[in-house]
């Protein structure tokens, strides 16, 4: 998640510290349990040792699966050649995987077991950095735990910081982080970088003097003075314009500002927090970006995993979200929190956020809120993704990627929102490779990744 700069050499022996005690392992954590509070629970099985699962477990805390519905003893994981496994100990209720009824079953990375009307994710990797300050940010998962264990390391510097991640993934909600963890006086103040037109821009960034221009009777400081001694909060700044990422570029090496009509410019103390779901390397290279900025935004960068590598944060988030829109104890119901589990969500946060709000005032009667018939239709099923392949098993003669139909490669394009690098990480061929494909084929991936933004 860190950029390859000078400043990367630090911040990366920090993480390493941050993150000790690192070893493979897989993680189970609950999903869905009768008692809401149960949810979130997590238990980490180290490679070679067995997991029992019954009604005596005290895995996921005392009592957690002490239930007429779980077996005495229901089911038990065990290793096989470095994979977990799991093995139904002929329960009265059966032990099922992904919503497949087992006897045994291998297990992989987001598989889902359910035994007894509880519903457990597994994880398979390392650990990641333990729990964080940062306790306003929801998750339960490594990939949340990661984030917040940077940005609360990044939070003690005055490093610029770059936040990645796809629309919705709450980028603004970690700047905010940043800025509270910095502890700096000063205000927190966001500027949608997409939002300036270039014939206002100098005065709303930097202020104008009176009578700088017809109309400006008296002066008035800009978005960057206001950030004195805070942080100024760069958002979408993929989205810039050429005049707006020439301004950037001055302020950031400067660290002055001018306001127009004056002769004189001061120095400004800010903190500079930028975001996009754009990749600026491809902007960059394009010439769309100018690379001289990016070096300057991408000192310390945080890359912020989408909702659908992070499931298991999906119900605690939508139980946060209950709260806030009911002000009263609110359940989701089992089935309804397998189907949300195994959507995709492309909108990510804000779209389960507004799923939730939408399903609470629906429901506004119930203790236990069910899927109903427009959230079958919302909630379309992901595709399941094969297993990861054998990493003993002899690699395969290396051979010439075959180019996809222009149907399949719009199809891709739209499920990965536009987003090249990652479509090029999923097919096993370089961008450039890509780039050639869809020149041949006559395709723009701007325009998926403008279709996908309007989402």
């Amino acid at each position: 998640m860190v950029a390859n700069d000078p400043d990367a050499t630090r911040t990366q022996s920090a993480t390493e510290m941050k993150a000790r005690d690192l070893q493979p392992r897989a993680l189970f954590t609950v999903v869905f349990h009768p008692e809401a509070e149960r949810i979130g629970n997590r238990f980490p099985l180290d490679v070679g040792e067995d997991l029992p699962l019954g009604r005596s477990s005290q895995a996921f805390g005392e009592g957690a699966l002490d239930r007429s519905t779980v077996s005495r003893q229901h089911a038990e994981v065990t290793w096989s050649d470095f994979e977990p496994c799991i093995r139904d100990l002929g329960s009265r209720n059966g032990t099922r995987v992904d919503g497949d009824g087992i006897q045994t079953a291998r297990l992989r990375d987001g598989s889902v077991v359910e035994l007894g009307g509880i519903a457990l994710l597994v994880r398979l990797g390392l650990a990641a950095a333990g729990p964080t300050s940062l306790t306003r940010v929801v998750g339960v998962s490594d990939g949340i735990r990661e984030v917040l264990a940077q940005v609360e390391l990044a939070a003690a510097r005055e490093t610029t910081v770059l936040l990645l991640g796809e629309t919705g993934t709450g980028k603004e909600v970690l700047a905010r982080e940043v800025h509270r963890w910095s502890q700096r006086p000063g205000r927190f103040v966001a500027v949608n970088c997409g939002a300036l037109g270039e014939g206002v821009l100098q005065s709303e960034l930097f202020g104008h003097t009176r009578g700088a221009f017809s109309g400006a009777s008296r002066a008035r400081a800009g978005l960057v003075e206001e950030a004195e001694g805070g942080t100024l909060f760069l958002d979408e700044v993929g989205e810039a314009p050429p005049a707006l990422q020439v301004a950037l570029l001055r302020l950031l090496q400067e660290r002055e500002v001018r306001p127009v009509g004056s002769n004189k410019a001061r120095k400004v103390d800010v903190r500079f927090v930028a975001a996009t779901n754009r990749e600026l390397e491809d902007g960059a290279a394009a010439g769309a970006f100018r690379a001289d900025l990016l070096a300057r935004l991408r000192r310390w960068v945080v890359r912020i995993p989408p909702l659908r590598e992070r499931r298991e944060d999906i119900p605690v988030l939508a139980r946060q979200f209950l709260a806030r829109q009911t002000g009263r104890p609110v359940r989701l119901a089992r089935r309804l929190t397998l189907r949300m589990l195994d959507h995709d969500w492309p909108g990510n946060v804000r779209e389960l956020e507004a799923f939730v709000e939408r399903l609470a005032v629906a429901q506004a009667d119930r203790d236990e809120l069910v899927l109903e018939p427009w959230g079958e239709r919302l909630l379309t099923p992901a595709e399941r993704r094969a297993p990861p392949p054998d990493p003993v098993a002899s690699p395969a003669p290396r051979q010439r990627p075959v180019r996809p139909a222009r149907p399949e490669l719009e199809a891709m394009l739209a499920r990965v929102g536009g987003n090249v690098r990652a479509l090029s990480e999923t097919l096993g061929v370089s961008r450039n490779t890509l780039y050639r494909w869809f020149k041949e084929e006559g395709i723009a991936p701007a325009a998926w990744r403008s279709s996908r933004d309007g989402t």
